[in-house]
């Protein structure tokens, strides 16, 4: 029996009220609760795909206002990432990738990656020492430049730089995204920077 697609609460606050709360106007606040999502009230436990979707579609157009949607939807899963940073197991989670790297994180991403909802799975494939395949079983989008921006931003945090994320498949649900990026210099524990 196929069970709903739901995001729970943890991904909202992250991305509606830690990361953009303070950068949406009074109409997308009032859009996204036409939409069911009222930002003056507790939130739910869950949140139907679909539901989640249409918030994604009324935040792109608020706070990215004229940006194409790939662009709109790449800076939400930035944010989405960064309003995580917010939240104490978000803290501690991040905390754990930059001692990770960027290997380390994309290694661990597949058990992460249903932690914001009940049904998303993700397989990595290392192509080399920077660089990887990605295929995730549902974007949680329109599209798969939200997926691009959250894996951009996880990489940035693991310490990687010169991060490129690009999809190079995507069926409408399911993408495969090709991640490249530099690894940045470790500094020694216990010395010292100034």
């Amino acid at each position: 029996m196929p069970k709903d697609k739901l995001v729970f609460a943890q991904s909202v606050e992250a991305l509606f009220v830690r990361a953009l709360g303070p950068h949406l106007t009074s109409e997308g606040r009032r859009c996204l609760r036409d939409e069911g999502l009222d930002l003056s009230e507790p939130l739910r436990p869950a949140y139907p795909l679909e539901q989640w979707r249409a918030f994604l579609r009324v935040a792109a157009l608020d706070v990215f206002p004229g940006e194409p949607p790939q662009g709109a939807y790449f800076g939400l899963g930035e944010r989405y990432v960064q309003g995580y940073q917010q939240t104490a197991v978000g803290r501690a989670s991040m905390a754990l990738v930059a001692r990770l790297g960027a290997r380390g994180t994309l290694e661990r991403i597949t058990r992460g990656a249903r932690a914001g909802n009940n049904f998303n799975e993700v397989w990595v494939e290392e192509l080399d020492k920077q660089a990887a395949t990605v295929w995730m079983k549902d974007v949680s989008a329109d599209n798969p430049f939200f997926a691009c921006g959250f894996l951009a931003e996880t990489l940035r945090g693991s310490g990687a730089t010169d991060i490129h994320v690009e999809p190079i498949a995507f069926d409408g649900t399911a993408a495969t995204f090709r991640l490249a990026w530099e690894a940045a210099g470790r500094r020694p524990t216990g010395v010292a920077v100034e």
